[in-house]
Parts: structure tokens; sequence; C-alpha cells
């Protein structure tokens, strides 16, 4: 295992190389990832400064943020957020996190886009590593907001992930996203509280939540409101995450 690397990024070469492995995973789930990628000339490229990566193990993609967040950005690098190379490789680097063996020693890695980095709607939040950084700094969540959307481990999307960052008018809202985690979010476990992320139309749930601020931003100007005065505005069904 490579516990240590100058930060660089895939070329259109080794773009495509790991794109190949995650083809050929999906019918050989038990092939070895590509490491050598990782430093070979003809597949990835230096990036400016002289930045080291470090083969942590993240609990949650809340501390993946944390860390990309302080590792990336001392090395004044910019458009980080959009680097499809440099997230490729730091997927490829962390590939046991993001796309886990199993008991069988087989790993499913999903689609592409959870790998290899899709910038813009509607997959860039999908990327499993770029998403989390995304939320985390791009949008300013920190850990304000963050914990309620990155609590899963790195390999995991978390469905209050998946359905307020693929929102624009949801995750670039302050008032909905306090709100949403003052209502779910539980600080003692460090998760969303359990229930809130049922079957749709389930009483005061995420889809819930979704569907009625669709309907209040109709008659409210939600943009200027504080969570807890959007919390106010939510029907009985509501209550019971109140507390």
């Amino acid at each position: 295992m490579i516990s240590e690397l100058k930060i660089r990024k895939l070329n259109e070469s080794g773009i495509e190389a790991f794109r190949s492995y995650l083809h050929e995973l999906r019918t050989v789930a038990t092939t070895p990832p590509p490491y050598e990628l990782l430093t070979d000339s003809k597949a990835s490229a230096s990036v400016a400064g002289d930045g080291m990566i470090l083969n942590r193990q993240f609990a949650t993609r809340l501390e993946a943020a944390r860390y990309f967040d302080e590792a990336l950005s001392e090395n004044g690098k910019t458009d980080i957020d959009t680097n499809i190379g440099l997230w490729s490789w730091l997927s490829l680097f962390y590939f046991d996190q993001v796309s886990p063996v199993d008991k069988q020693g087989r790993r499913k890695p999903g689609r592409d886009y959870r790998h290899i980095l899709e910038p813009g709607y509607p997959n860039g939040h999908r990327h499993l590593l770029g998403g989390a950084y995304l939320v985390y700094t791009t949008y300013g969540w920190a850990d304000e907001i963050s914990p309620l959307l990155l609590c899963t481990p790195t390999y995991v999307e978390s469905q209050f992930n998946h359905e307020f960052a693929s929102r624009q008018n949801f995750i670039t809202n302050r008032g909905i996203m306090e709100a949403a985690y003052k209502l779910y979010y539980n600080p003692i476990t460090r998760k969303a509280k359990h229930g809130t992320q049922v079957k749709k139309g389930a009483p005061g749930t995420l889809y819930r939540y979704i569907h009625v601020i669709q309907q209040l931003d109709l008659n409210y100007d939600l943009y200027s409101m504080r969570g807890t005065e959007i919390i106010s505005l939510l029907p009985p069904e509501f209550d019971k995450w109140k507390g």
C-alpha cells in the first residue's frame, strides 16, 4: 500500500486507463487497481506546488473533505473542484476506500462518475471525494452544515447529499440547509436521525421536506429567511424532528 505521494493528476491517457479499469472491474470484480498510473509520466502529470498527500483512513466523507480542504488549499491550487485529472488521481490513490473489497474479495465501483469527476450538473456532486469537497468548501458549509450530508463512509453517498446537492436552489440556500440540519442531524450520534430517509411520502421525512419547501418557495422569499424561520413555516408532521 502506498502511504504517501506527491500530488499529481491523471492526464487524458491516464483517465481513459482508469475508466477501462472501472469497466473491467464490473466483469472481473477482483482485478487489482492500476496504482502504477499514479506515478507513470505517460498517464499522469505533476501539479503546481510540492504538496504531498497521505493515505489516511477516513471514517466519513466529512473527514475526507476536511483533509482535502487542508491538503489541497495549502498548496495554492485553484479551480480544485472542477479539476478532472486531480480528482480522478485522488480517487485512484484512495481506491481502497471509495471502492473497498468485500468479504469475497470483490469490489463494486458503481458508475464512473463516482471516481472520474464530471464537473457541474447533473453528476458533479456524485464524485465520492470531489463531491464531498464541493459541499464542504465551494458551497461553504464546512462543519456548520456538511455533517448532515457527509456523515456516511467514503464509498457511500447519503440521500441527503444526493437530494440537496443535486438541487441548486437547495444547496445554495442557507436557510433551507440550516433548517434541514436542525431537523435531521443528530450531534450525539454524528449521523442523520434514524427514520429521516425512509420511503417517499412518509410524514416529515427528507422527501416530504423537499416537497414542502418547493411549495413554500412559491409564496415566500426563502433566500432571505433563517433556518428557524423556515422551520416555523413547516406543517405539524415535522414536529417530531424538532427536538
